[in-house]
């Protein structure tokens, strides 16, 4: 449903609806042009959120509730560096303190909203929604490529039903393809070569085929179609559900550093346990600027993106009726490795932060 045109989410009244997720760790916002003069309101981890730039252009990210009447404070408006409550006119700080009361002769209330690290990196906005005295810059997945100007990216984003893991399960296991996109099927999600391996909290899934055909789709936006080729593709998974797809392909016997790459972006923040955000980007480093064929790579990425998978993983999520994955006992197959790994060292995360915290809890009292 919308308020006066803007998208609002209905979040859960009970701790039964809550789902648990990790929390000293960056989460994608949303990409960094998205955010311009306008405040934007998302809910993150069923926290309602306000996003805004000041005069300077910094980003800042503060809790979305206005603690007077609960409005939401990202659809406000900007004056100068604060941002106006659009109910009642109380003005917020980059900090999340009131500095503002246009009622009372001024009196401004001792007020403030949680103020939440938020970092502008690879034309992305990141989040971090956790301890703030834990935020570290340094631990925030690398995607230079995408602000590399050698690489050209076509990108997306999407409000997408279904829980977030879900939907890196479907990235970490790219077996689906041959059955749910038509125009990326090849032999190589079937029948090729897959590993799986842990590294510390990072996941990773890949993909080995030599000398066979690509997909359609694929061949077409690398002028491949009818020719045999080497092919790899690496997914990196980082917790908690932000994954690197680096897709490359070659004349039979090339190198896999000289073979043509198409690197991915797929980034899952969830916003309740039953709806994701999704950004996406895909990127190429030839025809720079042919403004043509970046439409038709947009166009068969979003058609498979967000009018294949997702409605599918809507679907499961639908089947699933708010049970957890483990409790339905689902076959696993060899291609669920990747997912598998993700899922435990998630849950594995999850459960040392939560310990964490009430040892601190503890020892504060």
């Amino acid at each position: 449903m919308t308020d006066a045109g803007r998208e609002v989410c209905k979040l859960p009244q009970s701790d039964e609806e809550r789902g648990t997720y990790l929390r000293n760790c960056w989460y994608v916002a949303d990409w960094a042009d998205g955010l311009g003069q306008e405040p934007q309101q998302k809910v993150l981890l069923e926290e309602p959120v306000a996003m805004f730039r000041d005069e300077d252009g910094t980003a800042h990210a503060i809790g979305g509730r206005c603690p007077h009447r609960f409005a939401p404070l990202g659809h406000g408006k900007m004056v100068g560096d604060q941002l106006e409550c659009p109910y009642h006119g109380l003005r917020f700080d980059g900090t999340g303190t009131c500095v503002f009361n246009p009622h009372e002769k001024g009196v401004v209330p001792r007020v403030s909203v949680h103020r939440y690290p938020f970092v502008e990196k690879y034309n992305l906005l990141w989040i971090w929604m956790g301890d703030p005295a834990l935020a570290d810059e340094s631990a925030i997945p690398d995607f230079a490529w995408l602000a590399n100007p050698a690489w050209e990216a076509v990108r997306g984003t999407a409000h997408a039903e279904g829980h977030y893991e879900l939907y890196s399960d479907n990235i970490l296991d790219l077996g689906h393809a041959n059955f749910v996109h038509p125009a990326l099927a090849a032999d190589v999600w079937t029948t090729g070569k897959r590993s799986f391996r842990t590294e510390s909290d990072t996941v990773w899934a890949e993909y080995d085929q030599p000398d066979d055909y690509l997909s359609d789709g694929i061949g077409g936006l690398l002028g491949r179609v009818g020719v045999k080729q080497d092919f790899w593709c690496g997914v990196r998974w980082d917790a908690p559900a932000t994954l690197f797809l680096d897709y490359r392909a070659g004349d039979v016997g090339t190198p896999r550093e000289a073979m043509i790459a198409l690197p991915s972006l797929h980034a899952f923040t969830p916003e309740t346990r039953d709806t994701t955000h999704y950004v996406w980007a895909v990127a190429r480093d030839y025809r720079l600027g042919d403004t043509e064929f970046s439409d038709l790579m947009h166009g068969i990425l979003t058609a498979a993106f967000e009018e294949e998978d997702m409605p599918i993983i809507r679907n499961a999520h639908r089947q699933m009726a708010g049970k957890d994955l483990w409790d339905l006992e689902p076959v696993v197959l060899t291609g669920d490795s990747g997912g598998v790994r993700a899922r435990r060292t998630l849950a594995r995360l999850i459960e040392e932060e939560q310990q964490d915290s009430g040892a601190s809890r503890i020892a504060a009292e």
